[in-house]
């Protein structure tokens, strides 16, 4: 009888190397004890072959194969779904990200210079208020003190 060899499907995060690719594998249980959904990611190296060859960030299917060097036991079986590079994915969504801020920094900025407008608006108001009324007691005290002599 024959033994059917493992088949697996997984994400392609590496192809740095020559014919080799490494192929992360997400795989997920129930903790025995607390019953936590746990995550797990496992990471092979595939043999990628001339017929089907993969690039970063394609779904695969790797089978199970005779050892090909140290590290190497698996070979790139199937290309399930040409993938969008991560990479390029991040550097999208930090770009975006920072046009946010910086557009959040300047609503923040105009927000602050309105608020010190009005603060001196404000002052200003105060301030020509007070002189009139000062000069005034500034009299009536002078001739309190001109009147106690």
């Amino acid at each position: 009888m024959k033994e059917r060899r493992k088949v697996m499907q997984g994400r392609v995060v590496s192809t740095k190397m020559q014919k080799t690719v490494i192929v992360e594998v997400e795989s997920t249980y129930t903790h025995p004890l607390y019953g936590k959904v746990v995550r797990r990611a496992s990471r092979f190296k595939a043999h990628n072959a001339e017929p089907v060859v993969a690039q970063l960030g394609d779904l695969v299917k790797i089978i199970e194969a005779r050892p090909m060097s140290h590290e190497k036991r698996w070979r790139v079986n199937a290309i399930v779904q040409h993938g969008i590079v991560v990479e390029e994915i991040r550097e999208k969504e930090l770009e975006d990200l920072r046009a946010k801020e910086d557009a959040d920094r300047a609503a923040r900025r105009a927000d602050e210079e309105r608020r010190a407008a009005e603060r001196l608006a404000k002052l200003a108001g105060e301030e020509d208020d007070q002189p009139a009324a000062a000069p005034a007691e500034t009299s009536a005290l002078s001739a309190g003190e001109g009147g106690a002599e």
